[in-house]
């Protein structure tokens, strides 16, 4: 894996993702967690998970937790709050794709801007 340029590290660090990360209870119950992580640390957090048992507020602040699915409150709360759109999330099933998308936030912030130009 490349390392990030001096520009795409800075933008990493000035970044924060909303991910939905699901998983399983120590005593196998299903489990999520809204989680908000510095774009500089979705590496190191996908190579956790990888690793087994390991605690997400090690790696950002848990924003809602819960057993088994959000309900649509949790949904549409995190949808006001954080802008979290449930029909458009990425899967950053590894950590290359968690790179990849920590080298690329400089051209989807551009995207993004260009994008609000347009709808104006």
């Amino acid at each position: 894996m490349t390392k990030l340029t001096k520009t795409e590290q800075i933008v990493a660090e000035k970044t924060v993702c909303v991910l939905l990360v699901r998983g399983e209870s120590p005593d196998g119950k299903k489990i999520y967690a809204y989680l908000a992580i510095r774009a500089d640390r979705l590496e190191a957090f996908m190579e956790a998970q990888k690793q087994g048992t390991f605690f997400p507020e090690d790696y950002g602040i848990v924003l809602e937790a819960g057993e088994g699915e959000p309900t649509d409150e949790i949904k549409q709360k995190m949808t006001q709050e954080y802008g979290f759109n449930h029909d458009a999330m990425l899967d950053l099933g590894t950590s290359d794709k968690a790179h990849d998308l920590t080298s690329n936030l400089a051209s989807y912030a551009v995207k993004a801007s260009e994008d609000d130009k347009d709808d104006k």
